[in-house]
């Protein structure tokens, strides 16, 4: 529970990230991922 408490606090609403900033010592690679949100709606279809 303390460390919830603790990314609560962290939390930065104007972050693209959901628990923290980005610092100008981390590494940010943007990648393709396909969605898999789209392979299981086929499934369905």
């Amino acid at each position: 529970m303390k460390l919830v408490k603790k990314n609560q606090k962290l939390h930065n609403p104007g972050s693209p990230l959901l628990i923290g900033d980005v610092n100008d010592t981390d590494v940010v690679k943007e990648i393709t991922e396909p969605s898999y949100i789209d392979a299981q709606t086929r499934l369905l279809i």
